[in-house]
């Protein structure tokens, strides 16, 4: 990262002295044909020196978002001399996250920061408030989607009154989980998700999406007047393809609406709940606490019954945390990525370290899709 950083800011003292000669020799020029009364020839020189500066009024903005996802959200409506950069890097959990020093240097030298405003990204919050630059934040976007925090293990809601009592215990037993995880927490961790809180996955929105590029596209339009129609027109058909997208992922799913699944983590309710899937449990409400004895055996006991179609795991996360719920048992296991990790031969491929959202949301329904059509062996 020094070596491309050196290798640019060299780049730039290189042309800018280029330029600073080049402006030099052109003034001597044309005071020796003014010397010599050449009226055309000392226009025609005066000309040539502006133009270096033409292009100043179309300039590189930089910009900086907390996850890959936000990323892969605004990128097709920058232009090919802006600068987007993701402080969560591929592979990493949001969940946590602490910024280091070179995530403060690049958010200080950004012309706008966008985060989603949540649990997710709460890392965010202080230094964000504290440089004063202009922001987008993702939940504060008026018209968002949000929905509450669904608690861990089971969703679904008990009816059968002679099962009172169970319930009763069962409550009691989630209750009591519920608070020993928070309890866990740091204090620096006190905005986390709870029971009561807005489920901080925004960006799994079909709907939240496409008010972010709306958002971004005003910034960007007043941070480059002089580019209004591109940004506005790069905009439309971001927009355009992404309704495409949606309408793909909506026929892919068809399918698989009924099949019951469960999640390490709760970070698809979006998603879940836009196209319609059957999400019946999480294994862990926050994923950094393995959950309790009770849960996995509520969860094991689930699966027996053949009321689980599939059960997945995160790369974020290590696979024993889902081991641990399906040892043993006939179920399939499949894989969802949050984030959109993308391997070292896609960044190298396409010089960036994200993927945009429309292959993002393909990636997820069709890891969804994949599990859920196989039968368990």
């Amino acid at each position: 990262m020094l070596n491309i950083l050196s290798s640019l800011i060299y780049k730039v003292r290189k042309e800018f002295t280029e330029m600073i000669l080049d402006v030099f020799t052109g003034l001597k020029k044309l005071s020796q044909a003014m010397k010599k009364q050449t009226a055309k020839q000392a226009a025609s020189l005066l000309l040539l020196l502006t133009l270096p500066f033409v292009s100043v009024s179309v300039y590189a903005i930089n910009i900086t978002v907390s996850i890959p996802p936000l990323a892969g959200i605004i990128a097709p409506l920058l232009d090919e001399n802006d600068h987007l950069s993701v402080i969560l890097k591929p592979g990493a959990s949001p969940h946590g996250y602490q910024l280091k020093p070179s995530d403060l240097r690049r958010l200080q030298t950004s012309d706008l920061i966008v985060w989603v405003g949540s649990p997710v990204d709460s890392w965010m919050q202080k230094t964000v408030t504290n440089l004063e630059k202009t922001n987008v934040d993702l939940a504060k976007i008026a018209g968002i989607e949000t929905y509450p925090v669904r608690s861990g293990g089971l969703w679904e809601v008990h009816h059968h009154h002679h099962e009172a009592s169970e319930e009763a215990e069962h409550d009691q037993h989630e209750h009591e989980e519920h608070e020993q995880e928070h309890a866990q927490q740091h204090n620096h961790h006190a905005i986390e998700e709870n029971a009561t809180s807005m489920d901080g996955h925004l960006w799994m929105s079909y709907k939240n999406s496409l008010l972010l590029v709306k958002a971004v596209s005003q910034q960007l339009q007043q941070l480059k007047p002089n580019q209004t129609e591109q940004i506005k027109h790069a905009s439309q058909a971001w927009l355009n393809k992404l309704q495409q997208t949606h309408n793909t992922i909506k026929q892919q799913l068809k399918l698989v609406k009924n099949e019951p699944y469960l999640v390490l983590h709760d970070a698809y309710q979006y998603f879940e709940k836009e196209y319609g899937l059957k999400g019946v449990g999480s294994i862990q409400l926050n994923p950094s606490i393995f959950p309790s004895l009770k849960r996995v055996a509520d969860i094991r006991a689930r699966i027996k019954k053949g009321a689980v179609k599939c059960v997945f795991k995160e790369p974020q996360f290590p696979e024993k945390r889902v081991l641990a719920v399906t040892r043993g048992l006939t179920i399939n296991v499949g894989s969802l990525d949050p984030m959109g990790i993308v391997s070292t031969e896609f960044q190298q491929k396409n010089h960036q370290n994200f993927m945009n959202y429309d292959q993002f949301m393909i990636q997820l329904s069709r890891e969804f899709s994949d599990c859920l059509t196989q039968n368990n062996e």
